[in-house]
């Protein structure tokens, strides 16, 4: 009897240990089977190794934003807003509307340097039809997001 009761409890905690991480450290995003994208994510050229560090933190989220703009998914694009942002929306659709074509082919995203380390600031080039989109990321528990719509991206910091 004492055997099943160790066992139990051992089988609660790591049912709860994989509960935290599922809730708290999985990102709440992530890329779809399709469509593929075809996108590069570099660091822009810096002696900041936190630079490098940082691409490769937002590779996931600038794939998934790129894939949902070639899907067309403007509720998709807004999910990806900063918590503290209000009304994404309007700014996911409008950047469906004016990217979303243009992300079928391949896209080059540049991390540049940041004063802060948890605002950093990329461009997104289309190669499709040479456009250039700027945007901020923000990181906010642990995640990173885009900044869509009002908000204050320094509110959750």
């Amino acid at each position: 009897m004492k055997k099943w009761v160790i066992l139990l409890g051992g089988a609660v905690v790591v049912g709860i240990a994989a509960a935290v991480w599922w809730n708290w450290f999985r990102a709440p995003y992530a890329l779809a089977d399709s469509p593929t994208v075809d996108v590069t994510v570099r660091a822009q050229k810096s002696p900041y190794p936190d630079v490098q560090e940082t691409a490769e933190d937002v590779d996931t989220l600038v794939r998934v934003y790129v894939q949902r703009l070639k899907n067309g998914d403007a509720k998709g694009v807004a999910e990806l807003a900063g918590p503290d942002y209000t009304e994404p929306g309007p700014t996911a659709a409008e950047f469906v509307r004016e990217y979303g074509e243009a992300a079928d082919g391949h896209v080059d995203v540049t991390v540049l340097e940041s004063a802060v380390d948890y605002f950093n600031p990329i461009t997104v080039t289309y190669a499709e039809t040479g456009q250039r989109q700027k945007l901020l990321l923000v990181r906010d528990d642990g995640h990173w997001w885009i900044g869509l719509g009002d908000g204050d991206p320094a509110a959750g910091a």
